[in-house]
């Protein structure tokens, strides 16, 4: 028998469990009432943001769950998510925060269709931009395809907010 490599380990099921409950956390129950800034102890501004633009759709029947965010209740959940908006144009932002830092790790900005009343139109919704840290200091490796992953992640696992 061989013994097994570090390369072995780094592609074995529990190392990719064990690094998706670092980046994550536990599985979140989504709120039923929105979350906002002010119901978190402390959140920073980011200190090297990094910005570009994203196309990616969000589906109408999920709107209702990211505008709500998440509102961590244990030291397992790893992250605080909420959102601003949408405005009289629709616009809308999604900020997400490491839960124990305060820090901004991404934020997501996306528009959502409304009718000449200002409800929400029958039609999906679409990030528009992303913008994340590049401090070396408060987050490691973060791309564009990093934060894109990470936006995906959380809003999934945290959220219950399933993008296509």
């Amino acid at each position: 028998m061989v013994d097994p490599t570090p390369n072995d380990y780094a592609n074995s099921a529990e190392f990719k469990r064990i690094a998706h409950w670092s980046e994550f956390g536990q599985r979140g129950e989504p709120p039923t009432e929105r979350v906002t800034n002010s119901e978190w102890k402390q959140t920073h501004p980011f200190e090297k943001p990094v910005t570009s633009k994203w196309n990616q759709p969000i589906p109408r029947a999920m709107l209702p769950k990211l505008l709500n965010g998440f509102q961590p209740s244990a030291m397992e959940d790893k992250w605080f998510v909420y959102a601003d908006g949408p405005d009289a144009e629709g616009n809308a932002v999604l900020h997400m925060h490491r839960s124990w830092t305060g820090f901004k790790i991404v934020e997501a900005k996306f528009v959502i269709q409304l009718d000449e009343d200002g409800g929400l139109k029958e039609e999906d919704a679409c990030f528009t931009e992303i913008v994340w840290e590049s401090d070396s200091e408060r987050i490691r490796g973060h791309t564009d395809e990093k934060a894109k992953e990470t936006v995906k992640g959380v809003c999934n696992w945290c959220m219950g907010v399933q993008l296509p």
